[in-house]
């Protein structure tokens, strides 16, 4: 490979267009409105079902891109909840359904569900009541999507619950039945990848069919053409994702061009199979799973083109060095990837990958085997398949508890992105340009300037002094989450854990300089022992009282690591990091009958049990504040003048 690649006119044209559509994201984003304002109850769509459904408690979920409503041409998506029925994927069905706004984050820094839908090109979600067949599929998918469920029975009779859902996740990219212990483990590992079926399964599929029919004699292009028409079947069978399709694309280039006798690079099949894919699906380019797996396929042809020469070292060591710098290639460009979408990277994933990789295509072999045998082979495999499931399972949870298996990140500055791939793009091409030679060296220093660039500058400096409060929680806690110049806070850990973790690291913070309590209720603090799990408290601010049991415990853990934990009456200040005040809350003070805290952090104040927050130092300005409402996230931000207000 040669630095001119980069300058053929098909990547070329790839850079155009991919930056075309992140100019005109907003447009590309916005999904097709429907012709009528929403909620709407007793709507009469009609469409098609744009995925396999999904189970989710009371029924099934799926993707609709809708033909007509009420009657009449709309073209828009919809994500349906229904009673399970006799339809599926490509099945073209009309329904009575209940159409609503998809809900936005209810805890800052997680899910944004309107936003993840916009994403796919869906408007609304639509609760469907009567839902009835119009037009099933053509015969070709309705043979894929028999293959798919036949798979998917044959796993879940041959195993136990667990290795069942996992190997649904490695042949078919079905993850949704494993559970969410088991989801964490191989995030933990590094091995998530593995639960999506990608191009190793594709490459499988190919490199079977294709021996076979050879063995079988029949010609190069017919053993050929057998094992790009059986691959694609699968890929549809798996259902269409992103990484499956680009291993499909980039496969069929290649066997193409194999085929024709005509040289075909891996580079310039990758760079034609996301052209193809962003061109019939341009909101494909936001897509997490159409990011991950073309970094990750990008970063493996670059590195074995260019550090292939010094992957053929011989013996034991050589094949282990061999298997660490592949691991090291496929992931090197996720990292940052990793760290915006999941706030995790797993330390352990470059040796863990070397083991559980290979041990993932066996599993692959054995799950094929199984979808496809019957009778006493059946049994034999089935027997096999759960020896080796449990022992690849242990493998999963033995790396993800290894110490340090991974670590909770903050969300990573644009700056610090860019810095990265400057210098994963100078690791990779080193040999192109040259250990001896300057420019490599120019080249790292150039990215680790840029990375740097993200993390120049105090939370205090010179300039004004900026504050956000952030008011969200559910219909029985009411929690804050406040950026101060001194730090993070939070007003109530009452959610779960995880999902506070993720708000401090979205918002930039491994830890959180204090949690505050306006409450000795159990509903305020439900979720501080798992938070603190995954990022640091330095301190915590309780109101006057015995503590309950639960909180006495979770506190004491927190004591342990070095959190100071301390009791502030009304009237009571404390320095950590930003002046915090407490005061009774409502104009009588204390009445002794389940009175509330309120907390001054800075120049915010949190009242009514952590329903409003206000500005309580104006400077002049107007002031400001904001009423929590269930289930969503309201915002309060604004600036006070360098060094605060004068008294």
């Amino acid at each position: 490979m040669l630095l001119s690649y980069y300058r053929r006119p098909l990547f070329l044209l790839l850079l155009a267009y991919a930056g075309g559509i992140f100019i005109f994201r907003d447009r590309l984003l916005t999904p097709e409105p429907l012709p009528f304002a929403l909620p709407r109850a007793g709507a009469i769509v009609e469409g098609r079902v744009a995925e396999y459904p999904v189970s989710v408690p009371g029924g099934v979920r799926f993707a609709l891109e809708t033909s007509a409503v009420y009657g009449q041409p709309a073209r828009t998506g919809l994500m349906v909840y229904a009673k399970p029925g006799a339809f599926s994927y490509g099945d073209t069905v009309s329904m009575l359904a209940d159409l609503e706004i998809p809900p936005g984050a209810s805890v800052p820094g997680s899910l944004d569900w309107a936003d993840f839908l916009a994403r796919r090109g869906i408007a609304a979600q639509a609760r469907a009541h009567d839902l009835d067949l119009v037009r099933q599929a053509g015969p070709a998918l309705r043979l894929a999507r028999r293959f798919r469920t036949s798979a998917l029975g044959s796993f879940q009779a041959a195993l136990p619950k667990e290795e069942a859902a996992v190997l649904g996740g490695v042949v078919l990219g079905e993850k949704k039945s494993v559970p969410p212990e088991l989801k964490t483990a191989f995030q933990d590992s590094g091995a998530m990848h593995l639960l999506v079926a990608s191009g190793s399964n594709v490459g499988f599929i190919v490199a079977v069919v294709y021996f076979l029919c050879a063995r079988l004699g029949l010609g190069r292009r017919y053993s050929g053409l057998a094992a790009l028409g059986l691959a694609g079947f699968y890929v549809v069978s798996a259902g269409l994702d992103a990484p499956l399709v680009r291993a499909y694309l980039m496969f069929s280039a290649g066997l193409a061009a194999w085929l024709l006798r005509r040289e075909s690079g891996a580079f310039q099949a990758l760079t034609a199979a996301a052209l193809l894919i962003l061109l019939l699906s341009p909101r494909s380019l936001f897509d997490a799973g159409f990011q991950m797996s073309f970094l990750a396929a990008y970063g493996l042809t670059v590195g074995l083109a260019l550090w292939g020469k010094y992957l053929k070292s011989g013996g034991p060591a050589g094949k282990a060095l061999g298997l660490l710098l592949v691991s090291f290639f496929a992931q090197l460009c996720l990292y940052p990837v990793l760290a915006v979408y999941f706030h995790k990277i797993s330390l352990v994933s470059l040796l863990s990958n070397m083991a559980l990789v290979p041990a993932s295509g066996v599993a692959m072999a054995l799950g094929f085997a199984l979808a496809l045998s019957g009778g006493f082979i059946f049994k034999a495999l089935a027997w096999a398949a759960g020896i080796f499931m449990a022992a690849f399972l242990g493998a999963v949870r033995f790396f993800a508890g290894l110490p340090f298996a991974s670590v909770s990140v903050p969300e990573p500055s644009a700056w610090f992105v860019g810095g990265f791939f400057i210098l994963a793009l100078a690791l990779l091409h080193a040999p192109l340009l040259g250990f001896r030679k300057r420019r490599l060296y120019l080249a790292a220093g150039l990215g680790l300037g840029v990375a740097s660039l993200g993390q120049v500058g105090g939370p205090r400096g010179d300039g004004p002094l900026k504050y956000k409060a952030q008011l969200f929680g559910d219909s029985d806690t009411a929690c804050v989450l406040v950026s101060a110049p001194g730090g993070l806070y939070l007003v109530n850990p009452g959610v779960n854990g995880q999902k506070l973790a993720d708000s401090a690291l979205t918002a930039g913070h491994t830890s959180l300089a204090g949690v505050l309590l306006t409450s000795l209720e159990e509903k305020n603090f439900s979720g501080l022992e798992e938070l603190a799990r995954l990022v640091g408290v330095g301190s915590v601010l309780l109101p006057p009282g015995p503590r309950p049991v639960a909180l006495a415990r979770a506190l004491g853990g927190l004591e342990k690591k070095g959190t100071a934990v301390r009791r502030l009456w009304p009237g009571e200040r404390a320095e950590t990091g930003e002046l915090i005040a407490a005061s009774w809350g409502g104009p009588q003070g204390y009445t002794g009958a389940g009175d509330l805290l309120d907390w001054e952090i800075g120049a915010v104040k949190i009242s009514a049990g952590g329903l409003r927050a206000e500005k309580s130092a104006p400077c002049g300005a107007p002031a400001g504040a904001a009423e929590a409402e269930s289930w969503k996230t309201v915002t309060l931000e604004f600036e006070l003048p360098p060094g605060g207000c004068p008294e």
